[in-house]
């Protein structure tokens, strides 16, 4: 079945109500100002209703849909990394520390010191920035993924197409690929979040950019409009959570199989 369990979506709107519920009484009780206006936690409601005007008049929607889009190429150019390294590793089975330690390494380094040499490198107006750090941030994931996913094909099934004459290609095209799907659709859910969040991270250190998620929030905290920044934060936080499930369900649609095994739930 690809449809989701209703439970799930009872205890998937639970969990927010309660979320929000505890937000509001935070926001009442500990940052509220003596005179009454919203202090940095601003209540949930005035939030949802700034997020909904900028959507509406299109204040927020270019900021958001831009860093979407930079987000969008980092992420693919890191499944193509991810499945270039992985099948590289399958046929040269030398070079997985290597590739390991690849992901590692683009876990590891630090925003701060990658992004101001990027936009060195880079033109004025230029989005590389957020494209170079959305592929960073899920880089890492991807290649563990993919490679945890390449190498749990059964090894009788593999004997068996090296028994017919079949080459390491052979055995990647016809069995390693499909036992892949689990771990690699997994990978992509998990990624998703995190381009955006990369993305977005980037546009804080873009030279000439005017639009861009990250950009409003900074925008809106130079003029203090607490509720601003928060609307953008939740927008960002919408985005990715839909990115999260658009994948999960592609991964139903397009390999139903693997919700049986619990690859993508």
């Amino acid at each position: 079945m690809t449809s989701i369990p209703a439970r799930g979506v009872l205890f998937g709107a639970a969990g927010l109500a309660v979320l929000a519920m505890a937000w509001h009484i935070v926001a009442v009780t500990v940052y509220q100002r003596p005179n009454g206006s919203p202090g940095p936690v601003p209540p949930p409601l005035p939030v949802l209703v700034r997020a909904a005007t900028g959507l509406g008049d299109g204040a927020y929607e270019e900021g958001v849909a831009a860093t979407a889009g930079a987000a969008l190429i980092g992420y693919g150019v890191a499944v193509v990394i991810a499945l270039g390294l992985g099948i590289l590793v399958m046929m040269a089975p030398p070079l997985g520390p290597f590739a390991s330690q690849l992901g590692v390494v683009a876990a590891c380094a630090p925003a701060a010191a990658i992004a101001p040499i990027v936009v060195l490198l880079s033109p004025s107006g230029s989005r590389a920035v957020s494209v170079v750090l959305a592929m960073l941030a899920v880089l890492f994931p991807l290649v563990v993924g993919v490679l945890l996913g390449l190498r749990s094909a059964a090894p009788a099934q593999l004997d068996l197409v090296h028994a017919y004459g079949g080459t390491a290609w052979t055995a990647i095209r016809k069995v390693r690929v499909i036992s892949a799907i689990p771990a690699l659709l997994a990978a992509l859910k998990l990624a998703a979040p995190a381009a955006f969040l990369g993305a977005m991270t980037g546009e804080f250190f873009t030279v000439g950019v005017d639009e861009g998620a990250g950009r409003l929030l900074i925008s809106q905290q130079y003029v203090g409009d607490y509720t601003g920044m928060w609307a953008i934060a939740l927008l960002a936080t919408v985005v990715s959570a839909l990115g999260y499930g658009a994948i999960a369900l592609l991964g139903r649609v397009l390999a139903p199989w693997t919700t049986h095994t619990g690859g993508t739930r």
